[in-house]
């Protein structure tokens, strides 16, 4: 009896975090080649500024490898298909970019 009581919770809370819970984050992160320097991939986040809800972020003031290799990204969790569109027009306009790729919180 316990058991299903606690079966049933689980189930209980884990359909109010999918319903009720905050959606998952979604960023846009742009991909430069080896050969960009800092200067280029500031270009790039000058060039391509938030486009609506396609919300450009601040770049990140550390020292982590990732923050160096990926610095320009975009906060899309309530991006439009016209935002999104946007900005990925204007960072595929730009040289020394590979491409733009998107992450979902959690993936």
């Amino acid at each position: 009896m316990l058991g299903a009581l606690a079966l049933a919770g689980l189930i209980a809370f884990g359909i109010y975090a999918t319903v009720v819970g905050p959606s998952p984050r979604v960023e846009a992160v742009v991909y430069f080649t080896p050969t960009a320097t800092d200067a280029q991939k500031d270009a790039v986040r000058a060039a391509c500024p938030t486009a609506g809800e396609a919300v450009q972020e601040p770049p990140d003031h550390n020292t982590a490898q990732s923050s160096r290799v990926y610095p320009l990204r975009y906060n899309i969790t309530f991006a439009s298909p016209a935002d999104k569109a946007a900005v990925y027009r204007c960072v595929h306009a730009q040289s020394n970019v590979i491409g733009i790729s998107e992450f979902t919180q959690g993936q």
